[in-house]
């Protein structure tokens, strides 16, 4: 009798055990960059973790529902956001009520950085991302770029560039990378601008071609693509970065072990192989360097939101 208690406590400690499972909420649809992202590195975490992880995609507000949702779970390291730079950097510069402050999170770790593209049909009257500006400059408000959504990196990247090139591109807004590359890919707009890894396979098969990036330098997986610098504005920079938070009032022990496991998920083969095909770049940061490159990127996006005039909304 007291063998068969003592193995009924163990199973049921077991299953206990079993049961914590790290969530991940993303806060974009599923089939996007960060989406496919954090599917990866949350499965590459599990023996880092000594759990399982799980994804729940929460969209909408350029990210901030899924944000809020993140703020308001128990800080106990099983509930957490993988999330790209708008929500936190962006979005709030042109949303008149972002359902959370920055001290309602805590920053754990920053993962990878990568810039945003600008991609065209295969048949869009452009070579190069000169001819692409001089198509635009020849034709403004005829063509549409799609975007993660109002005030996000992606469409403030984008607008910064747009302006920087005196070009005028109308702007149509969706719920993230998937979106807007379904969007594009249907005709429904003339430019692609997202993370690269979602329209990477596009251009692989020759349906599209990725003309501009929005970084000083080139990007190694898209080697024809044009650089800020070679389009002579260099200083309009805007990158897109993935990291993972956690709610305030989260114990520095469970940070630190997820800082640990998030680490060493990303120097993986299979995160590896995956990060070089999504043409990102592993970018590791934590603690109070990524919350300094967080206010400082804050500071920076609030102002060019209010020199495009982007107004809350």
């Amino acid at each position: 009798m007291f063998r068969a208690a003592c193995f009924a406590f163990v199973t049921f400690a077991a299953a206990g055990a079993q049961a914590q499972v790290v969530k991940i909420i993303v806060p974009t649809p599923p089939g996007g960059g960060t989406d496919g992202f954090f599917r990866v590195v949350g499965k590459e975490a599990e023996p880092f973790l000594q759990q399982n992880v799980m994804v729940e995609n929460v969209p909408g507000a350029g990210g901030t529902i899924g944000v809020a949702k993140l703020t308001t779970s128990k800080p106990d390291g099983l509930t957490l956001a993988g999330i790209w730079s708008s929500p936190l950097t962006a979005t709030p510069h042109t949303l008149k009520a972002t359902p959370y402050s920055t001290t309602d999170y805590i920053p754990v770790i920053e993962l990878s950085h990568t810039p945003y593209v600008m991609c065209v049909d295969s048949k869009f009257p452009a070579a190069s991302g000169a001819d692409l500006v001089a198509e635009l400059k020849k034709n403004p408000d005829k063509y549409t770029f799609g975007n993660d959504g109002i005030g996000g990196t992606g469409q403030l990247s984008a607008a910064r560039v747009y302006k920087a090139l005196g070009v005028k591109v109308r702007d149509v807004p969706f719920k993230g990378a998937g979106e807007t590359l379904t969007n594009f890919l249907g005709g429904h707009v003339d430019i692609y601008v997202g993370s690269p890894a979602p329209i990477l396979p596009s251009v692989a098969n020759g349906k599209s071609k990725c003309l501009v990036v929005t970084s000083a330098e080139r990007l190694p997986a898209l080697p024809g693509a044009a650089s800020l610098k070679d389009l002579g504005i260099p200083g309009e920079e805007t990158m897109l970065w993935r990291a993972i938070l956690v709610p305030k009032g989260t114990p520095p022990e469970t940070i630190a072990k997820l800082e640990a496991a998030f680490e060493k998920a990303m120097s993986t083969p299979a995160t590896k192989a995956y990060v070089e095909k999504a043409g990102e770049i592993v970018q590791i940061r934590k603690g109070a360097e990524l919350r300094r490159m967080l206010e400082a990127e804050y500071a920076s996006l609030g102002a060019v939101a209010k020199g495009l005039n982007l107004q809350a909304q």
